[in-house]
């Protein structure tokens, strides 16, 4: 995501219009996209300010949050239990459709990783350079 415009941008585009020019020569002259020029001037229209929005990663919890528990008590009944498990229990216990990559980055911001390994089970070994021909 690209950073804001500065702040000084934006007055002077306010001036601009404050002086009569339309919002597309203004973003002409200052190089803005015609897009963004008709963004700011409608808001210079209609008396908002011009500051731009806050950014970052949203705020809240999420629709999983309230689901934790569960999936931890799962994880703790079956270390070996998968995404795609874990997605079809939620569903079908709380009946509450989700993906498995929301799944997966509710559990790493919770500090769960799986990584595999060749002594658990389903793990297929790594083939050796001697026995291959």
């Amino acid at each position: 995501m690209s950073n804001a415009l500065s702040m000084d941008l934006r007055v002077r585009f306010k001036r601009l219009m404050g002086d009569g020019m339309r919002a597309a020569g203004a973003g002409k002259v200052l190089l803005l996209s015609p897009a963004t020029a008709a963004r700011w001037g409608k808001k210079v229209r209609n008396g908002e300010p011009l500051e731009p929005l806050p950014s970052g990663a949203r705020k809240g919890s999420g629709k999983l949050e309230p689901f934790v528990g569960f999936f931890v008590e799962l994880i703790e009944q079956d270390p070996d239990i998968t995404l795609v498990e874990l997605q079809a229990a939620l569903l079908t216990t709380h009946e509450v459709a989700c993906s498995t990559s929301g799944i997966d980055a509710l559990l790493r911001r919770r500090g769960y990783t799986y990584k595999k390994r060749a002594d658990r089970p389903g793990t297929r070994k790594a083939c050796s350079a001697q026995g291959a021909t």
